[in-house]
């Protein structure tokens, strides 16, 4: 039994370093997709089925189950399940809000992404077994960067879920003007990726000496420049949150001011990043901007309508004499009243709109109809751009409780790490943290922790950091 006990630990370590790569690395193909939705499974969740249910062998034969289920995440974990498993019966049954297969699908991958922390938490238990991970994860940090840059220049292929039709796995490239997406399904994934990968490598920065600091300092400066590619500006504001809580917690704080006019000049300097940004401030918060309007008496009655106008050519004045915005170059089309003529300024305006008017009051018309369980999980669509009303939408207060609970109770032991001797620990702990902070940050405006592959990465890495208190000493 003993040598069953060691296969299997050594068995589930391998695969957890494949995952490590695997997950941010193959794009997001179908392997079955699942009718009334185009989240389709794939193989990395074929992949986690597999690990998981060794795991439970080995934590059985290993008798180890007992000391697991008495770790207070874990007890966080299970009532977090639990109290989704009770919001699922009740939506399925009482409230008839869900669809039952897509709701119960929704409900299993919280449990797939989530389960992994334990996983890797019990599994990582030696020094040069961490050193393995922190390599394999710096070898995929790596290679995203270079795939982006591909992508960008060499016209390598683009696999997207943005849409219904491009999640059935076909093969794209990038337009003029379009923002990377690397190996993962969307911009903003990947955004989210490096702005947690950023926070990670500036904690690990101050770990390590010599070469090893070149290399973290060369993985986070390309890191950084793929998320300016991406022009995802709440992800940019995460990140360098994050960097700048890394910081605070690795006590070098002297930093700070230099990376605070890195930030300036980044913001300051031509590109899609800067003029999101500026267009978020000049649209969205002063109103400001040229707006469409008909000219003709055709146009004008469709105006009154509200009617969207098809293929009226439109100038982009209001952002060509901004001091800061450049012009985007493109005639805005399918535009009704009162919005940008600007393609940029109207990206930005809907993207903000339909948070406020659509997406967000959906979540807490959910949330009114089930207080304290939620209307199921699936049952307010495909994304809400606010993991937090989301969840409250989904599993009500006992179920955003218990997300909140797990969050805490994660944050408490990391900031325990904090005080350790080890710098390599220390400093790591620091990072991960600061991870922590910035993927909530990006949370609030992006539902991060429903994206399959930052969100598996997310919660293997807290795991990993909760590995590493076992063995300390």
């Amino acid at each position: 039994m003993g040598k069953l006990v060691k296969f299997l630990n050594l068995l589930i370590f391998y695969l957890i370093l494949f995952l490590f790569a695997f997950i941010p690395l193959y794009p997001k193909f179908p392997l079955i997709n699942i009718s009334g939705t185009f989240v389709a499974i794939r193989i990395e969740d074929i992949v986690i089925a597999l690990v998981v249910s060794l795991w439970g062998f080995h934590i059985v034969f290993s008798k180890h189950l007992k000391s697991i289920l008495e770790d207070k995440v874990n007890k966080a974990l299970i009532l977090f399940f639990f109290i989704g498993l009770i919001s699922t019966f009740s939506a399925i049954f009482l409230t008839h809000s869900v669809i039952s297969h897509i709701s119960i699908l929704h409900f299993l991958r919280r449990i797939e992404f989530m389960i992994l922390l334990p996983v890797v938490a019990t599994v990582v238990n030696s020094k040069k077994r961490f050193i393995w991970v922190l390599s394999v994860l710096g070898l995929t940090i790596l290679s995203v960067n270079i795939y982006g840059l591909g992508q960008l220049y060499l016209n390598w292929p683009v696999i997207s879920t943005t849409n219904s039709e491009f999640s059935k796995g076909l093969i794209l490239r990038l337009a003029s003007g379009a923002r990377v997406n690397s190996t993962f399904a969307g911009h903003y994934d990947l955004a989210v990726f490096l702005a947690m990968m950023i926070t990670l490598l500036t904690g690990l920065f101050f770990a390590v000496r010599n070469s090893l600091r070149v290399v973290v300092f060369v993985l986070g400066g390309l890191s950084l420049m793929i998320l300016i590619f991406t022009a995802a500006r709440q992800s940019f504001i995460a990140g360098f949150i994050g960097l700048i809580l890394a910081l605070i917690f690795s006590r070098k704080k002297k930093y700070i001011f230099l990376f605070l006019i890195l930030a300036i000049g980044i913001l300051i300097y031509p590109n899609q990043l800067r003029d999101r940004f500026v267009s978020t401030f000049t649209i969205n918060v002063l109103n400001l901007g040229t707006r469409y309007e008909g000219k003709t008496e055709d146009q004008q009655i469709r105006s009154k309508l509200n009617i969207p106008t098809l293929a009226i050519k439109t100038s982009s004045e209001s952002a060509q004499t901004s001091t800061f915005a450049t012009g985007s170059g493109t005639v805005a089309t399918d535009i009704t009243p009162g919005e940008p003529i600007d393609t940029t300024q109207l990206g930005v305006y809907r993207s903000f709109q339909i948070r406020l008017q659509i997406e967000w009051p959906r979540a807490i018309a959910a949330f009114w109809k089930n207080p304290f369980l939620g209307t199921g999980y699936s049952s307010i669509e495909i994304a809400t751009d606010n993991d937090f009303l989301r969840s409250i939408g989904e599993v009500g207060i006992l179920g955003t409780s218990a997300m909140v609970l797990i969050l805490i109770s994660v944050g408490r032991k990391l900031f325990i790490c904090l005080k350790y001797e080890n710098k390599l620990i220390r400093y790591f702990s620091a990072g991960v943290l600061a991870m922590l902070f910035a993927f909530i940050i990006n949370g609030l405006f992006i539902d991060v922790f429903e994206a399959s592959k930052v969100a598996s990465l997310f919660w293997m890495i807290l795991g990993l950091n909760l590995a590493v208190m076992k063995f300390n000493k």
